[in-house]
């Protein structure tokens, strides 16, 4: 495998780092728990190191690549069950493959989030194939996947965070080294598994609500909550009752409210808006 990498002409505005650690691999497709018949979509499967331990499984792949040379490659391997399509992930139907599918892949770090939101969706407007989404199991940057799985009130607790805990239960597998891919990428890099909830954690009365209230607590995340709040036009003394009756300290910034709690708010602050209307 280390030899092929090599011997591949990689782009760096596609982010290729191609894993090239067999243990790892195995450990990555073991996470998936694809079988025979199982329907599997691969994202960025590159010189499909990845999908050579999928199809052995087995299941029926669907791999989406962006880089043509790398889909001549995998073209000429001639895996069993493999479906090769050449195209951006990101404009990819997933609703096409059907019910129960398994999405893996290793994404580079630069569209990691947009690669989330096209699985999930955003808060209160979920993906149209969400349904049919069974696991998703992604290899991506470190410093992200802490971002993934991040507890309120701490350094990488952030709105992704916050997306993926109301789409997922959402759990950090294994940390890999620079090593194990090609080339070398300068930061480590860790394994996550997403099992998608049948129903988000919380029900505000409007996601929208909730939706503006995360991006403008974190659009300063530094800053009190109280006071990114220019777009309710609200009074100090109303922002004060609605911080009262969601039970948050006045002084609190977004980064240490989960997402109930955010709810809660956005539930108090929905009362302003309409008297504001």
């Amino acid at each position: 495998m280390i030899r092929q990498a090599r011997s591949f002409h990689t782009k760096r505005r596609l982010g290729q780092n191609f894993l090239v650690d067999v243990e790892a691999l195995g450990f990555i497709a073991d996470q998936l728990d694809a079988k025979a018949g199982d329907k599997v979509l691969e994202i960025g499967p590159g010189l499909g190191f990845l999908t050579q331990f999928l199809s052995e499984t087995g299941a029926n792949i669907t791999a989406v690549e962006l880089d043509r040379e790398c889909v001549e490659d995998l073209n000429n391997a001639r895996m069993k069950n493999l479906n090769i399509t050449h195209g951006d992930f990101l404009a990819f139907d997933i609703g096409t493959i059907g019910d129960g599918v398994k999405i893996i892949g290793n994404v580079p770090y630069q569209i990691t989030t947009p690669i989330i939101a096209h699985i999930f969706g955003e808060i209160g407007e979920p993906s149209p194939w969400l349904k049919k989404v069974e696991r998703v199991v992604l290899t991506v940057q470190y410093e992200v996947a802490q971002r993934f799985v991040a507890a309120p009130n701490t350094e990488h607790f952030s709105q992704i965070t916050l997306l993926v805990n109301y789409f997922s239960r959402a759990r950090m597998l294994k940390k890999l080294p620079t090593d194990a891919f090609y080339p070398a990428p300068k930061v480590s890099s860790a394994v996550v598994e997403f099992v998608p909830l049948e129903k988000p954690p919380v029900q505000p009365k409007s996601t929208k609500m909730l939706r503006q209230l995360i991006k403008a607590g974190f659009g300063q995340r530094r800053k009190m909550l109280k006071n990114n709040l220019s777009f309710l036009k609200a009074t100090p003394e109303e922002l004060s009752n609605a911080f009262a009756i969601a039970r948050i300290n006045e002084q609190a910034r977004a980064e240490m409210l989960g997402l109930q709690k955010l709810s809660d708010l956005a539930d108090a602050l929905l009362e302003i808006d309409k008297r504001e209307a």
